[in-house]
């Protein structure tokens, strides 16, 4: 017998790939400005950053609502360590040094486990691009060892570094979102 009041996986991926691209879309910009711009003020990418990670954080939490079949305990912890990883950004700008490398390192490293917790959770879905989100979580993962390893490093490389993780992070999740979006559009 069919549980009526479960989403179908359908209805689900028709509202994730949209979340997706967002998240890519901003990751991107982030991404872009930080390698254009490296040099001009830590304080600003800084600031970008705090603005991704709270914007990230706040599509998280309102996916609790929207996203159904994920599991909202996830998203819940995505979206407060987004939210708290970009409060933190904006209240302590000046901190270039070390704090906002753990800060973001721990960010990633957590954001990681959580996509690689998600991609094994969608991998039995055909098409779904659980390979693409499971590279996305090995490399923020990857990402957030570099910077615990290393967290003297000057600002311009943390800010050169930062541009091309959320590059790289951005196109996982926007070719995940239309490796999602086309198995949906093949479904209806």
């Amino acid at each position: 017998m069919t549980d009526l009041s479960a989403p179908s996986i359908t209805s689900v991926a028709k509202t994730a790939w949209w979340v997706l691209v967002a998240r890519a879309l901003i990751a991107l910009g982030l991404g872009i400005t930080a390698l254009v711009w490296p040099g001009p003020t830590a304080k600003v990418i800084i600031a970008l950053f705090g603005v991704w990670a709270l914007v990230d954080g706040i599509i998280a939490l309102v996916s609790i609502f929207t996203s159904r079949g994920r599991s909202w305990g996830w998203l819940l912890l995505e979206g407060v360590l987004g939210v708290t990883a970009g409060i933190i950004a904006f209240r302590a700008p000046e901190t270039v040094g070390l704090a906002i490398v753990i800060v973001i390192a721990f960010w990633s490293i957590m954001i990681g486990a959580l996509e690689i917790s998600g991609a094994l959770q969608i991998r039995e879905v055909p098409g779904s691009g659980w390979g693409w989100l499971l590279t996305a979580g090995i490399f923020s993962i990857l990402f957030g060892i570099v910077l615990i390893a290393w967290p003297d490093i000057a600002a311009k490389t943390l800010i050169v570094l930062i541009g091309i993780y959320a590059i790289l992070i951005g196109l996982f999740w926007l070719i995940t979102a239309f490796m999602i979006r086309k198995d949906v559009t093949q479904l209806d």
